[in-house]
């Protein structure tokens, strides 16, 4: 296990506590618990699943396959969070931090212009792009494009303790994890790991042992710190062809559902929905290739077998955080 400094005041180590004394401190109208609610997605109905949103102590697990939309969806829960004074350290093996903040700069524009065209949009997308390799002037761009002024003002106001991390399988091991969070995050802060997989575990010589080791890291950063951690997995070689995935299709599967307090999966409607529903009606089938399935497959606060639906909006790397339940019955139910 990773070696973490157990002085830090979210640890408990020792003798532990005698129930009827936390029961006593309650009656007495002492305060017990961190005074920290949950932290909320911003994407509806997932924040009323789960009662306002992720909680400190949890690890929480964002399944799915290639290009289904873990990372941009990961994003948008980021900076939700840090819009609600919640510390967000988004650690990435994918991206570096110019290509993310680019998505998050398009996700922004998205929010504070809704209504955006197509043409527009592709327009401002290219914009984006030249500001994050220095292509382009910031300040000629501002003076040119007045909707990139007001979402990069906006982005700024909503994420004052949004860092995000290029992370590394050679260096970025769960004791740099730790020493991250130590530095960067307070109790009721949220670590994400884009992902899993990747996280390097020095002595481990398999996939599983170290999927297995990462997982059990992960979930000893969160309740020791008293922090959310949100972590994404990636299919395995089966799973990628999967008309729907499932948990057993996650690359170290059985540490993943051992480990997890939460597990969701992300799939494309279109594949994931049973044919019965739109085999005869090419509308519909249309209306599905636009919009994500996700499905809460592990829940240990309450429901699971949730399934939830998302309107795709790629070309502002975002999903339409306004979702519903979804009314068809998928592959495999």
């Amino acid at each position: 296990m990773t070696a973490i400094d157990n002085s830090y005041q979210g640890g408990h180590t020792g003798a532990g506590l005698q129930v009827s004394d936390l029961l006593a401190k309650i009656v007495d109208g002492e305060v017990t618990g961190l005074g920290i609610g949950p932290a909320p997605t911003g994407f509806h109905p997932l924040d009323l699943t789960f009662d306002g949103g992720f909680l400190p102590g949890e690890l929480v697990l964002l399944g799915g396959q290639p290009a289904v939309g873990k990372t941009l969806s990961a994003l948008q829960w980021a900076r939700n969070m840090a819009a609600n004074d919640r510390p967000v350290v988004f650690a990435c093996f994918e991206h570096d931090e110019h290509s993310l903040l680019g998505r998050l700069v398009s996700q922004e524009v998205a929010l504070t212009v809704p209504d955006l065209n197509t043409t527009d949009q592709v327009t401002v997308r290219s914009q984006i792009r030249s500001l994050m390799l220095g292509l382009t002037d910031l300040n000629h761009l501002v003076d040119e494009q007045p909707i990139m002024k007001a979402a990069l003002e906006s982005l700024y106001e909503n994420a004052p303790e949004f860092r995000l991390v290029r992370a590394s399988s050679h260096w970025t091991t769960p004791d740099a994890l730790t020493r991250l969070v130590q530095e960067e995050l307070r109790p009721g802060g949220v670590l994400f790991v884009d992902y899993l997989q990747k996280v390097p575990i020095p002595g481990a010589n398999s996939l599983p042992e170290r999927v297995f080791r990462a997982t059990e890291e992960l979930k000893e950063i969160a309740t020791t710190f008293n922090i959310t951690v949100i972590a994404l997995a990636s299919a395995d070689a089966v799973g990628i062809g999967a008309d729907r995935l499932r948990m057993d299709h996650l690359r170290g599967s059985d540490a993943l559902a051992h480990e997890a307090d939460i597990a969701m999966i992300l799939n494309q409607k279109s594949t994931a929905t049973s044919p019965n529903h739109l085999q005869f009606d090419l509308t519909q089938l249309q209306d599905a290739k636009n919009r994500v399935v996700l499905s809460i497959e592990k829940n240990r606060r309450g429901e699971s077998d949730v399934h939830l639906e998302f309107r795709k909006d790629f070309g502002s790397y975002r999903l339409n955080p306004a979702g519903s339940f979804v009314a068809e019955t998928l592959r495999g139910d």
